[in-house]
């Protein structure tokens, strides 16, 4: 297993029922459309929270990726954490997909922020194609809301996810990717930084601007990443673009999606 090359998709669809977000199911189409054109091997969705939209996203996906989650009771995946696989690409799931609830969360009785009711997490898997090895992670943190800015809960679940990631697959390089809810100008960039190679860095300081059309104080904020983690034994490169939006919910969702072409070399 000397090089591995793959694709990655990562998007907060903002996937919530009017009036929370405009045309859910009309934005899921166009984000099956836009996927299609780009063809990423992995994809790990956020914020889809529904099992309708997960059957309207697997519907327009079939048979070319296979759907990755954990459903909940009558309702849609936990942590609104659903992930796809490409089928023409070789990888298939090594294991049973995991979903690891944070134990930090900003207070149920906030109920109008949702976080604390979202039962946020991670969703891990392992993916082989052949003798290669990746585990594919997928999360959404804690967000943040004008007036306060849940610190604390950030950066308890930051390292909570940095336990998970080195605890549940620690001989596998990993591909870490969501909504972390915290910008790069922030303290608790440091955070992220220590999961690993962060590879939207580079694209970031390029291109000035954030992944959020909606900014709490109206400057861009970077706040989605895809990150190679437990890759000390990998050269990593990769090259990232965005998939803007014209305004919140327009063409396709609040975030800005991530597109990365990697490859992973071990090092000699």
């Amino acid at each position: 297993m000397h090089e591995i090359r793959l694709n990655v998709l990562s998007w907060n669809l903002h996937a919530m029922t009017w009036p929370l977000s405009k045309d859910p199911g009309g934005r899921m189409d166009r984000v099956s459309a836009k996927m299609r054109e780009l063809s990423p091997e992995i994809a790990l969705f956020q914020e889809v929270w529904f099992g309708s939209q997960v059957d309207r996203l697997t519907r327009a996906l079939q048979p070319d990726w296979i759907p990755i989650c954990i459903k909940r009771r009558c309702v849609g995946p936990k942590g609104g954490l659903l992930a796809f696989v490409s089928a023409a690409a070789g990888w298939r799931a090594r294991t049973a997909p995991e979903f690891h609830p944070f134990a930090a969360s900003a207070p149920a009785w906030r109920v109008w922020e949702g976080d604390g009711l979202g039962g946020k997490g991670v969703l891990t898997v392992e993916l082989e194609r052949g003798e290669q090895r990746i585990c594919a992670v997928n999360t959404h943190l804690q967000a943040q809301y004008r007036g306060i800015d849940h610190a604390e809960v950030r950066e308890a679940q930051l390292i909570e996810l940095r336990k998970i990631v080195s605890h549940s697959h620690p001989s596998l390089p990993a591909i870490v990717a969501g909504d972390l809810n915290t910008d790069s100008r922030e303290p608790l960039y440091s955070h992220v930084a220590a999961l690993g190679t962060d590879l939207t860095a580079e694209a970031r300081e390029l291109c000035n601007r954030g992944t959020t059309a909606d900014p709490l104080d109206g400057r861009p904020e970077w706040i989605d990443y895809i990150v190679a983690a437990n890759s000390h034994q990998w050269t990593v490169l990769a090259n990232l673009e965005l998939i803007a939006n014209q305004r919140p919910d327009v063409p396709y969702s609040d975030h800005s999606g991530l597109f990365c072409t990697l490859s992973l070399a071990r090092r000699q």
